[in-house]
């Protein structure tokens, strides 16, 4: 059996500032100085545990997953890649993502505490190089509480008993929407918490043949701010994971939408791309893409 780890209230001394309004967006140069620090420790830390990166298909459907299981095949015990998924008419829509870059993993021989022990670690290890002169004082100290405390870690019906007392509705195999997450969140003073064991609905959910929820090895890390941030699961032994880089960022610099941590946003693009007249070989491009 598993044992959560839960924060005491009363004992982690904090300032209203750790729960004001998520933080301005910062300067361009400020982005890309946070992003290429998040990005380096992220890389030292699969290095320092063992793991060997490797190359995947650019904007595929998804080919990440099936490439580190094929490494696994091949006799490699632990491996990592950095891959980017398009979202269907990410290219077009300005107000949102074009693209999610995400780090995914694959280990061969981990269990379900390790993974959420390794997830956890390497939270830590990134957040504890980032300082004041990048995000500022108030950001630090947020940080610095999650730092020195081990992060709540629930059960399904755990979490579902939490929510049940907060007045929320929800039945055995339901899943928790991103609302009653963050009712968890508040519920676990704006700590990190890690959801495990929670129902997956069958591919057939709505029609009379799905089967009931099945519980997984399974495991979602929820983050203030930015949502689930790490999902991962354990299957046969092998233990994979993916980390979304850009709610991690949202949530290491305290943002309220994730398009604040962008370098290039597309809102910038979409302007330059109105200035442009039609029959410039430009827009013509730009409208077939």
């Amino acid at each position: 059996m598993m044992i959560v780890d839960r924060p005491n209230p009363g004992s982690a001394p904090h300032s209203a500032a750790m729960f004001e309004a998520p933080g301005r967006p910062r300067p361009l140069a400020r982005r890309l100085a946070i992003h290429n620090r998040v990005v380096r420790r992220i890389r030292e830390f699969f290095l320092t545990e063992g793991f060997n990166e490797m190359p995947v298909t650019a904007l595929a459907d998804h080919p990440a997953r099936v490439q580190l299981h094929g490494m696994l095949a091949l006799g490699f015990k632990a491996v990592w890649c950095e891959s980017e998924i398009m979202p269907p008419g990410g290219r077009l829509e300005p107000r949102h993502l074009r693209g999610f870059k995400l780090m995914e993993a694959a280990h061969a021989d981990l269990s379900l505490g390790g993974l959420i022990a390794l997830q956890q670690a390497l939270l830590k290890y990134v957040a504890a190089d980032l300082g004041a002169d990048l995000l500022g004082g108030r950001d630090v100290t947020r940080l610095d509480r999650m730092l020195r405390f081990e992060h709540p870690c629930l059960e399904y019906e755990e979490a579902l008993a939490i929510l049940r007392d907060k007045g929320w509705d929800l039945q055995p195999g339901q899943p928790l929407h991103m609302a009653a997450k963050a009712t968890l969140l508040r519920h676990c003073n704006n700590l990190p918490v890690q959801v495990i064991h929670e129902p997956r609905p069958h591919r057939l959910a709505g029609t009379a043949a799905a089967p009931a929820p099945s519980i997984c090895e399974n495991a979602e890390y929820i983050l203030p701010y930015a949502g689930v941030t790490m999902e991962g699961e354990v299957q046969g032994g092998t233990a994979t994971f993916n980390l979304d880089l850009g709610r991690l960022l949202q949530y290491l610099m305290g943002l309220e939408k994730i398009t604040d941590t962008l370098i290039d946003p597309m809102d910038r693009i979409a302007q330059v791309m109105h200035g442009v007249p039609y029959g410039t070989s430009l827009r013509s491009n730009a409208e077939k893409g």
